[in-house]
């Protein structure tokens, strides 16, 4: 399953790109058909940048540890068993092909022409580094359930803030579950006050730690690599946090969020949280139109050469399809279909494991050519 889902990512990271042009395939067709450059080309939103798959191999590792069913629920006291249970489904993981790391939703909007709903998800710069597209998967409804990575949903790295170590990601598809955490305020962040995390530290996913704040450090410098260097009004908490906990909430004994867990330093219970003063400010100055995210250079390039063509047949009953090979095999291994031939997309099959098959089904409610969500695909018989 993490190989459908590694894969998967490849593919959205491919839908993206500067010149996608329908090219002559041979292999890729059907027997008795062609590509071509079809005039309704123009209509279809595929000109976009293609990018070859990223390195995957970390990625997996972390995802295969996530495939063991969730621990059954286990805390001290009624009100940390009830904050555990509203807030947890208000955390997300966010995988990336390097690794993982938590976030929080904290608003969600309706998606046109769809039911569901897109949400914005809270966490730190250092969770997303330079990716523009991660994997998000929810909570599961059920206490114990396993997860299964092939709910992921796509994330695009909207604002990235360097400098204070945040990050807003757009989460295409919110489930029914998930709910939103509120803020709390600087006048809660108290020396001496409770204060929860919820996170996946080294990938124990939907952990629940609690502590207390050791104290407020404002305008406190950190440098976790020789070329990184951070500065941000932050929490110091005795709250247990390890990797994975990154980007997660640090949760006031009232239920709001006042900071996003960030780094720990040498020693005993020295953990920091980025304060919800600096979130606010981070927030207001990205919906001016600040920390739009960078392209990272090692990724401009790194999709060319995957081929396409959109396949239109004379018979106007039959689909458009547009089809994909994104590892360059001379094989089709993605396929995405406008039934109705209005130009905008309504579903898509993919063979992540390139044996032939397609094993996931992509759905397009935006008709956009990149999936919102993924199920297993299972062919009828």
């Amino acid at each position: 399953m993490s190989r459908r889902l590694l894969q998967t990512l490849a593919i959205l990271a491919c839908v993206h790109s500067e010149s996608l042009v329908a090219q002559d395939l041979g292999p890729l067709l059907p027997a008795g058909q062609s590509s071509q450059r079809s005039p309704q080309l123009e209509h279809y939103a595929v000109e976009e940048t293609v990018h070859k798959p990223p390195a995957t191999t970390n990625l997996s590792a972390t995802l295969d540890r996530m495939r063991q069913a969730e621990p059954k629920l286990r805390l001290r006291g009624a009100r940390e068993i009830e904050l555990y249970r509203t807030l947890a489904p208000s955390v997300a993981l966010i995988a990336t092909d390097t690794g993982l790391g938590s976030g929080s939703l904290i608003t969600t909007k309706p998606v046109a022409g769809s039911a569901s709903k897109a949400g914005l998800i809270l966490t730190n710069a250092h969770v997303v580094g330079n990716d523009r597209q991660v994997a998000v998967i929810f909570r599961p409804q059920q206490e114990g359930d396993k997860i299964d990575p092939a709910t992921a949903v796509l994330g695009r790295v909207l604002k990235v803030d360097p400098v204070h170590d945040l990050a807003v990601v757009e989460a295409v598809s919110v489930p029914a579950n998930a709910s939103v955490i509120n803020f709390g305020a600087m006048n809660e962040v108290q020396v001496g006050a409770d204060v929860h995390a919820i996170g996946h530290p080294a990938g124990q996913t939907w952990t629940y730690t609690k502590g207390i704040i050791s104290q407020i450090r404002p305008g406190y410098e950190w440098q976790p690599g020789p070329s990184e260097k951070h500065v941000a009004d932050v929490i110091q908490t005795q709250t247990p946090i390890n990797p994975g906990n990154s980007g997660g909430p640090l949760i006031s004994d009232s239920g709001r969020l006042i900071g996003v867990n960030s780094f720990k330093q040498e020693g005993e219970g020295l953990n920091f949280a980025v304060s919800v003063g600096e979130v606010e400010k981070f927030l207001k100055a990205a919906e001016g139109g600040a920390f739009e995210p960078q392209l990272a250079s090692a990724t401009e390039n790194s999709c060319k050469g995957v081929k396409a063509t959109l396949h239109v047949p004379d018979d106007k009953s039959k689909a458009v399809v547009f089809r994909v090979d994104t590892n360059n095999d001379g094989e089709v291994d993605g396929w995405v279909f406008d039934e109705d031939r209005d130009g905008k997309w309504d579903y898509s099959l993919w063979d992540t494991d390139f044996d032939g098959k397609p094993d996931m089904k992509g759905f397009h409610p935006d008709g956009k050519l990149e999936p919102s969500r993924y199920e297993k695909y299972q062919p009828k018989s």
